[in-house]
C-alpha cells in the first residue's frame, strides 16, 4: 500500500489561515446586513433610473444593508471553490448561530436606559436608537430564512454549473449561481420582513406594490454589483493561488470538487 504522504505544515497553514479569513468576512458582512438593514436610501445607478427600464419612479429605493450583502456574493464562490459546498452549508449555519446570538445583546442595547451628555436629550437618543435597531428582529427572522434558501440554491448551482462546464468560465458559476439565488432571497426577505410578518404581528405592514418595487430595486442593485465584481472574483482568485501556491490551489480544488468531470 502507498505511504499518504501528508502537505507540508505550511501549505497546510496558509489553507486554514484563508479559511479563517474568508469566514469571519462573511460572517461580518453579513450580520452588518442584517443589523443596518432597516434604513432605506434612494439612489440612480450611474444615472439610470427605474423609469429607463420602465418601472415607473426617478430613483431606486432600497435597503442599507444590500450595501454589505453583496460582498459576501464573491466570499460564498471562493469558499465553494477552494473548500467545496460542504464548508459554505457549515458556514452558512455558523453565519445564523451567530446572528441569532447576536439578538439577545441587540434587544438588551435596545432596552437598557440611555444617558447623554449634551446634545440631543436623553429620551430622543433612546427613541432614536430603538427606531435604528428595533426592527432587527424581524429583519433578521425574513432574512435568515431567505438566506437559508438562497444560499443553498447558491450553492447547488454554482456546484452543477462548475460541473456541467468541467471547471472552466468562473465567471459562468460565480454569476449563473448569484443571480439566481439573489433573486429568490430578495423577494423572500423584503416580504416577510415588511409585509408578513408586520400583518402577523399587528405591526404596520408595508402595500404590496410598494415591497415589490423595493424588491425588485434590490435585485437591480444586487444584478449590477454581482456583474461588476467580476474582475474582483478573478482577482481574489488570483490572491487566493497566490497566497496558497499554484500547485497547493489546484490541490485544494481537486479536494473541494473530486467529482468533476476528468
Amino acid at each position: 500500500m502507498a505511504e499518504i504522504v501528508p502537505p507540508p505544515v505550511a501549505e497546510t497553514e496558509r489553507k486554514e489561515t484563508l479559511l479563517l479569513v474568508l469566514c469571519a468576512l462573511f460572517i461580518g458582512f453579513f450580520v452588518t446586513a442584517d443589523l443596518m438593514g432597516a434604513k432605506l436610501w434612494h439612489f440612480t445607478i450611474l444615472g439610470l433610473r427605474p423609469r429607463h427600464l420602465g418601472l415607473g419612479g426617478d430613483e431606486f429605493i432600497a435597503t442599507t444593508g444590500i450595501l454589505a450583502f453583496p460582498l459576501t456574493f464573491i466570499l460564498t464562490d471562493i469558499v465553494n471553490e477552494y473548500y467545496g459546498r460542504k464548508v459554505v452549508r457549515t458556514l452558512t449555519i455558523l453565519a445564523i448561530m451567530v446572528n441569532l446570538l447576536l439578538q439577545p445583546v441587540v434587544q438588551t442595547a435596545i432596552r437598557v436606559p440611555t444617558i447623554t451628555f449634551g446634545g440631543p436629550t436623553a429620551v430622543e437618543m433612546h427613541q432614536a436608537y430603538q427606531l435604528a435597531f428595533g426592527q432587527t428582529w424581524s429583519i433578521v427572522v425574513a432574512s435568515l430564512c431567505a438566506f437559508t434558501f438562497g444560499q443553498f440554491l447558491d450553492i447547488w448551482i454554482f456546484t452543477w454549473l462548475r460541473r456541467k462546464t468541467g471547471g472552466r468560465m468562473l465567471w459562468l458559476r460565480a454569476q449563473g449561481s448569484t443571480l439566481v439565488s439573489q433573486l429568490i432571497d430578495t423577494f423572500v426577505v423584503i416580504f416577510l420582513a415588511f409585509v408578513i410578518i408586520p400583518a402577523l404581528v399587528g405591526g404596520q405592514p408595508w402595500p404590496v406594490a410598494g415591497a415589490f418595487t423595493v424588491s425588485l430595486t434590490n435585485y437591480i442593485y444586487k444584478f449590477v454589483i454581482a456583474v461588476a465584481v467580476t474582475p474582483v472574483l478573478y482577482l481574489v482568485h488570483f490572491g487566493v493561488d497566490a497566497w496558497l501556491g499554484k500547485d497547493e490551489a489546484a490541490i485544494a480544488v481537486r479536494e473541494a470538487h473530486p467529482a468533476d468531470p476528468a
